[in-house]
């Protein structure tokens, strides 16, 4: 797992697309399900997580603002969503663009995940 100084400040503000637009793609998928099966719930969780991760990237709210469970569970999150899109960009051929935006959906959540730890470290 990586560390939060290893990542540049630009790699930093880099993530926050991805995560972006994760946090769009899941609110949408979401919204097509009903609110009582499991996809629902884990796309739930997966959005409180990115978005407790995007705010911490983003510095707009102090450690102070989120409950040591919450952190606990995001990082939980975080890495399942890692784990998951590794899975998945084996899937595509290295240069195409699928390959690249999970690639760098990759990146972003383990940034992500490295803040999240580095807030519940502190």
């Amino acid at each position: 797992v990586d560390a939060v100084d290893d990542f540049t400040a630009e790699e930093m503000r880099a993530a926050l697309t991805p995560i972006d637009s994760l946090i769009s793609k899941s609110a949408k998928a979401q919204q097509k399900l009903a609110t009582d099966t499991w996809q629902y719930a884990m796309l739930r969780d997966n959005l409180k997580a990115l978005h407790l991760a995007r705010a911490l990237m983003a510095e707009a709210e102090s450690a102070d603002s989120f409950a040591r469970d919450d952190l606990e569970q995001a990082i939980e999150a975080l890495a399942s969503m890692a784990s998951r899109t590794e899975n998945t960009q084996t899937k595509f051929a290295p240069g195409t663009s699928q390959h690249s935006l999970q690639r760098n959906r990759l990146k972003a959540l383990r940034i992500a995940e490295a803040v999240v730890r580095a807030e519940l470290d502190r």
